[in-house]
């Protein structure tokens, strides 16, 4: 497994404080970051991250389209895409977010231990090995 310090994740949260403190969080524990308040600036720096932390809840695309979308584009296929929310809590929720094509899905507040453990895991799965 490469350094943290080499990836950099892409965390996508419409609230401020929620992205900082992801992003905090994940900075603390080696990780790079990038951030995005809307689906469609997602779209468009997915495909230069390691991983994405993807809300649900967003201002322009919902975070479940945001994931069919990157799942859908050569580009960022493979990328990992962790979905995370506060709002969006029931199992059907987890559901739709797997059926959508997201490897993980938490409910906020996360643990960012455990969450850039997680991410850990799924970069070494995509990148196979």
């Amino acid at each position: 497994m490469s350094p943290r310090s080499t990836h950099s994740v892409l965390v996508v949260d419409d609230a401020e404080s929620n992205r900082y403190a992801l992003s905090r969080g994940l900075r603390a524990e080696g990780f790079q970051t990038v951030e995005a308040a809307a689906g469609a600036q997602a779209l468009e720096l997915a495909e230069y991250v390691s991983a994405v932390v993807l809300d649900v809840h967003l201002p322009d695309v919902h975070g479940f389209e945001v994931c069919r979308l990157l799942r859908g584009n050569p580009k960022t296929a493979r990328v990992p895409i962790i979905h995370v929310s506060g709002v969006y809590v029931k199992d059907e929720h987890r559901v739709a977010g797997t059926r959508a094509g997201a490897d993980a899905y938490l409910v906020s507040p996360v643990d960012t231990a455990e969450l850039a453990v997680l991410i850990d895991r799924l970069v070494t799965e995509r990148a196979g090995g």
